[in-house]
């Protein structure tokens, strides 16, 4: 009798929070505007309702994708079987403080008192042998926290999580700073399981690696670089720092499918703005020279890629997946108005932000419009059937070159593309303004740095930079599968710097 009464009372608390958890899903949708984006904490204000719960119950009703904005992001948002380190002096006494007011004296009492399984409060003895610091899975330290009564966010406040500083600012400009080299040159693979996600960063620059790693280290993570095995430094982070990013509004995936946005900070904040400006021109931005009636123009520019596949007619997709693993002209299959009114209308979202804040700064700085417009220079089919448009946004005027100047290389990083940059500066400041004779012409050729790396100098900075992290820098064979897409004869390896 005892056993089906206490059977009935866990049915009946079962409905009871069915009930509330319906509500609470009817709230939720009263209050959401746009379901594509919900910005958690204005929800959290008017619900009262933990950020924690709000988000699981939003993924269930919009789906796993749905992005959701959030201020911070606490300890308890980790996933279940992610490990945090306590400090062990705090989480002893505080446990054995709860259980004294709950009349319990052990681990046996407790459950007895909370009607509870044994099982689930027997972690608590081996807590309790555990120093100077205690081991916890988030699950269970979030269930023992609650059956006591002790509220989540104490852990934060006490400052008792040691191997992380939570919770974390998800807008502080160390993590807005690191979204930008995420966004940019960094990849969120889809995780086997929550806990053994990391983020990924490559690129041939060592300034830029050594940057990337520093960032990461001031937002409280570790960053680590792989032993050589292709082109580029591949570097891995640690998973909760994937995880950050991915709160912050990066999502997992390949980014040309994804689509991401710019960190919403970084629209908001001139400092930021200028500093994602200043990275992602380094990251994914060129610099070339061109004439226009014989004389010089330096362009400078950003690219982005997008995954348009579903956006392009079948009868033109498979005429397009005969030349897989190949680069083609759009011109070539779609019309003018085609490409002009579906896809460049759906360019990626982070490039048209950026063409707005560089708009933005022009207008502030110079007080004149400009509007150049996003065009598209290629696509890719890959061998999978998929078709990639690599979009470019480019500004030429006097205004946006003095922008550039000024932001690129108020503070430089000691980057190759900084350099090549200052080099194209000079070499425009000399030629520019009146028509140039082929004599000239070949001079500027002649003048202007390699936008492709010398060997030489990548091997220099990796040396400077990089040696503690990645002792192999200075083994010479394999140094050079990081830069084995030079021949030996390139006239690269014999640049000047």
């Amino acid at each position: 009798m005892g056993q089906y009464k206490q059977s009935h009372l866990q049915y009946v608390q079962w409905l009871r929070n069915k009930e509330k958890e319906l509500q609470l899903i009817e709230q939720i949708i009263q209050h959401v505007e746009n379901p594509k984006l919900i910005e958690l904490k204005p929800l959290e204000e008017k619900l009262g309702v933990p950020a924690e719960t709000l988000q699981k119950l939003i993924e269930k009703i919009y789906g796993p994708k749905t992005q959701i904005k959030q201020k911070l992001y606490h300890w308890w948002q980790e996933p279940d079987g992610a490990i945090r380190k306590i400090d062990a002096h705090y989480l002893h006494k505080r446990i054995k403080n709860a259980m004294k007011e709950l009349g319990a004296e052990n681990p046996y009492q407790l459950a007895k008192k909370l009607n509870v399984p044994e099982g689930k409060v027997n972690i608590i003895r081996d807590w309790m042998r555990q120093s100077p610091i205690v081991s916890a899975k988030t699950r269970v330290l979030k269930r023992i926290f609650n059956l006591l009564g002790i509220p989540l966010e104490e852990l934060e406040e006490r400052k008792a999580i040691l191997d992380r500083n939570f919770p974390i600012d998800l807008y502080s400009p160390k993590i807005v700073k690191l979204y930008t080299h995420a966004l940019n040159e960094g990849s969120l693979a889809i995780p086997k399981s929550p806990t053994q996600t990391s983020l990924r960063y490559v690129n041939q620059d060592p300034v830029l690696i050594r940057k990337f790693i520093d960032t990461v280290k001031e937002a409280g993570g570790w960053a680590k670089i792989l032993p050589p095995q292709k082109p580029g430094f591949d570097v891995y982070t640690d998973s909760v720092t994937a995880r950050i990013i991915n709160a912050a509004g990066l999502p997992y995936g390949r980014k040309t499918i994804t689509d991401p946005p710019l960190h919403p900070a970084i629209l908001k904040n001139p400092k930021l703005t200028k500093h994602h400006l200043h990275i992602t021109f380094l990251e994914e931005g060129y610099t070339t020279f061109s004439y226009a009636k014989d004389r010089l123009q330096l362009i400078i520019g950003l690219v982005r890629s997008k995954d348009i596949t579903d956006h392009i007619p079948p009868e033109i997709l498979r005429e397009l997946l005969n030349y897989k693993g190949q680069k083609v002209q759009p011109a070539k299959f779609f019309t003018e108005y085609f490409i002009e009114e579906r896809l460049l209308a759906v360019a990626p979202t982070a490039l048209l932000q950026e063409r707005r804040l560089i708009e933005k700064l022009i207008e502030e700085r110079f007080s004149i419009s400009t509007r150049p417009k996003i065009l598209i220079s290629h696509l890719h089919i890959s061998m999978d059937g998929k078709i990639t448009a690599i979009y470019r946004y480019a500004v030429r005027s006097e205004e946006a070159i003095q922008l550039f100047k000024e932001i690129v290389l108020a503070e430089p990083l000691g980057t190759w593309k900084e350099y090549r940059f200052q080099k194209m500066l000079e070499i425009y400041e000399k030629y520019k303004g009146r028509k140039l004779t082929p004599r000239e012409k070949q001079e500027i050729k002649q003048q202007t740095p390699p936008s492709q790396i010398p060997e030489n100098w990548i091997i220099i900075k990796a040396r400077q930079l990089l040696a503690k992290e990645a002792p192999w820098v200075n083994d010479e064979q394999k140094i050079k599968i990081i830069t084995q897409w030079y021949k030996k004869d390139d006239r690269n390896e014999k640049s000047k710097f």
